[in-house]
């Protein structure tokens, strides 16, 4: 199992860290988003980082509620929940990774994203629909 992979990954997302996401893919990862403006792909590491870190990069608070890592057969299967704060507006997201992984770095990722759902008081999610960028 990739705990270590799964846990360095979701903490460079948590943190924001361009290049600690980047550490965690191979240099030529092939790398998938379907996120609800639609498909977003890259190839390599630093621009798949850079379009991960790209979805929280204005938020003014961000905090990882949940991590999860499994093995589904040959795949790594790592998910998380961020609630964050992007212009004074509270949301919540969660995303699901499936990847090969081969020497410790994510050579394939398939990401699936809930979108920035709106929040209100200790959690509560309110009606409307958040978006992620490009």
């Amino acid at each position: 199992m990739h705990d270590s992979l799964a846990l360095r990954l979701v903490a460079g997302i948590a943190a924001r860290d361009e290049d600690a996401i980047a550490a965690c893919f191979a240099a030529d990862v092939t790398f998938r988003a379907l996120i609800p403006p639609g498909l977003r792909e890259r190839t390599g590491a630093a621009p798949t980082a850079s379009l991960i870190a790209s979805w929280f990069r204005d938020s003014t608070e961000l905090d990882l509620v949940d991590q999860r890592a499994d093995e589904v057969g040959d795949r790594t299967h790592i998910s998380y929940r961020i609630v964050g704060v992007e212009e004074d507006k509270p949301y919540i997201v969660e995303q699901h990774l499936s990847c090969i992984v081969s020497n410790d770095k994510i050579q394939r990722a398939d990401l699936l994203c809930s979108g920035f759902r709106p929040r209100g008081r200790e959690g509560e999610v309110t009606p409307g629909d958040g978006t992620l960028g490009s």
